[in-house]
Formats: structure tokens, C-alpha cells, sequence
């Protein structure tokens, strides 16, 4: 049995330099009962000694908690991303896989706060999406080297930062996110004409906990590329293309799971969940979250 992504739809677009977004809406069911609070997962340094690649973090929350690969890890001793989506059940404990986004800087507090704050798409797969890399690739030794040379072919081009940290590139952008509409639960992104790539959750309230952050990483990536807007036609097609598609993962029986998709168009990565009750019976798969990137796009090849 796969998961499939739904029927989506793709609303008008709202441009700002370089940045278009577009809402997107799923033919799915709603899935809740999650806790997508990024406040709610406390995190801190391993008690017997910070590594970059591991933090330790505890579900406050009395619900299952969403966290999601991409998302800051600001403080400790250094900033972080999440280097995989998981779920916590309620109060659970456990170590986080982690990549560190601020190589000049190595000291400081214990604890680090989440904010909702997002890692770009191209400091979280740049090359590797165009190289067909987004899987396995992503899990080997090199990974974190690779999102250090990203940040600093961006710090190349829009400034130098004192410890060469991505969270400066996000302080210096200025655009505003556009409003969410009623029932929206996705996002496109195009930047410089063509389409990056598309964030889909399975509530309204898990894309309003990292809204504001997709969109403003997002326009960190559009500072280097053309100020050029994409059409509402080429979102559209994306849609299409990703719509009925079938993703792998979650054959071991698990309630949640990892799932991808790799072809030569499209790259995919997200969070299935094995949903009761449903029409198929007990073993309906839904998705909780999916992120999809346009291979053929410009920026994931040059960064």
C-alpha cells in the first residue's frame, strides 16, 4: 500500500520581488489532534556534552507533537535545523538528529528556543534535489558539510555574517507574508519565474505554525535570483504534476512514517500517518506534512 498525494488546488498568487506564493487547498480530510506548537518541544544541548549533529528536546505538550526537518534550533551553543521530521508522542524524551547552520560560533547556553522559524530550500537541498540526492544522499556523512557550503555561497552573495549563521540572512529580509485564506493548508513557492517548490500539511493549524517561516526563508532564496514573477499557470502545473502521485515509505507497519518520492521531474519528502476509521478501513494512509521541490529549478543546481 502507498500514500498518494490528494487533489490540489492552487489559488492566485501574490508576488513580491523576486518571491510569489501561492495558497494551495487539498482534496483530503482534515487530520487533528496533533500539537504543532514549536514552542512546545524544549530543547537543549546532550547533557553529557554538546555535539553538532544531536540535541536532546521533550514534548511539553499532552499531544502528540510535529517536528519538522528544516525547522531553527536558535541558541545553545550554536543554531541548528532539524535534520528529519518526526512525531513525539505526549511528554516523550529523546535525541533530535540535528544540522548546524552557524559554523563560526561554538559556545553559549544550553538551551535553544524554536520559533517556527524555517531553514530555505536551498540551504536544505540545494544541489542534492538536482542531483537526485534528496533520499538516501541526505542521511550520509557529508550532509552537514554540504549545508555549510550552501550558506556560504548565499553569505557570498547577500553579506557576510560575523559567525556565518542563516538566521542573519532571515533577520535582513523585509517581506511580509501574505494572509492566509480560509481552508488554505499549503503553500507553492515560486521565485525568479519558475516554481521551487510546495510545504503541504494535513490542517490549517500545522501550515499557520510555519507559515510566516516558509515564507520568509523563501525570500531569502529570492534575493539571488531575478525579481521576475511566476505565473499562476506554471504553480498550476506543478500541482498536477505532484497530484495522485505515490509515495514510498511506512511499509513496517508504524503509525507514523517517513515518505519520499524521486523521479526525474520531482523530488519529496514528508510524514505519512496510518489514519483509523477511514473509508479503506483501518489502514487508510493520510499525510501530515510534505515538502516537493521542482528539480529542473535554477537556484537547487548553482547553490
Amino acid at each position: 500500500m502507498h500514500t498518494t498525494i490528494p487533489a490540489l488546488h492552487v489559488g492566485q498568487g501574490t508576488h513580491q520581488a523576486g518571491l510569489t506564493v501561492f495558497p494551495v487547498w487539498v482534496d483530503a480530510p482534515r487530520i487533528g489532534m496533533l500539537d504543532w506548537a514549536p514552542a512546545s518541544l524544549r530543547i537543549a544541548e546532550r547533557a553529557e556534552g554538546a555535539a553538532v549533529d544531536t540535541l536532546e528536546a521533550e514534548n511539553l505538550a499532552d499531544r502528540s507533537l510535529v517536528a519538522l526537518e528544516g525547522d531553527l534550533l536558535e541558541g545553545g551553543w550554536q543554531n541548528r535545523m532539524l535534520a528529519r521530521s518526526m512525531v513525539l508522542a505526549p511528554r516523550e524524551r529523546r535525541e533530535l538528529p540535528a544540522l548546524c547552520i552557524e559554523q563560526g560560533r561554538w559556545g553559549g547556553a544550553a538551551a535553544h528556543s524554536a520559533g517556527g522559524r524555517r531553514a530555505s530550500l536551498v540551504v536544505r537541498y540545494g544541489d542534492e534535489a538536482a542531483q537526485h540526492r534528496i533520499s538516501d544522499e541526505l542521511h550520509r556523512h557529508d550532509r552537514q558539510s554540504r549545508v555549510w557550503h550552501r550558506i556560504d555561497a548565499i553569505e557570498q552573495r547577500l553579506g557576510r555574517s560575523e559567525t556565518r549563521s542563516f538566521t542573519h540572512q532571515l533577520d535582513r529580509q523585509s517581506i511580509r507574508p501574505p494572509r492566509m485564506i480560509d481552508g488554505q493548508r499549503g503553500v507553492i513557492i515560486g521565485i525568479g519565474g519558475r516554481i521551487m517548490g510546495l510545504e503541504l500539511f494535513c490542517s490549517g493549524s500545522g501550515l499557520r505554525s510555519r507559515y510566516a517561516g516558509i515564507v520568509q526563508s523563501a525570500a531569502v532564496d529570492a534575493r539571488l535570483a531575478d525579481p521576475v514573477a511566476t505565473s499562476a499557470e506554471r504553480a498550476r502545473a506543478f500541482a498536477r504534476a505532484l497530484q495522485g502521485r505515490r509515495l514510498h515509505g511506512g511499509e513496517a507497519g508504524e503509525r507514523w512514517f517517513e515518505v519520499a518520492r524521486d523521479d526525474d521531474l520531482i523530488a519529496a519528502t514528508g510524514l505519512g500517518v496510518r489514519v483509523a476509521g477511514g473509508a479503506a478501513g483501518p489502514t487508510d494512509r493520510g499525510l501530515l506534512h510534505l515538502t516537493a521541490l521542482d528539480r529542473a529549478h535554477p537556484l537547487l543546481a548553482a547553490v
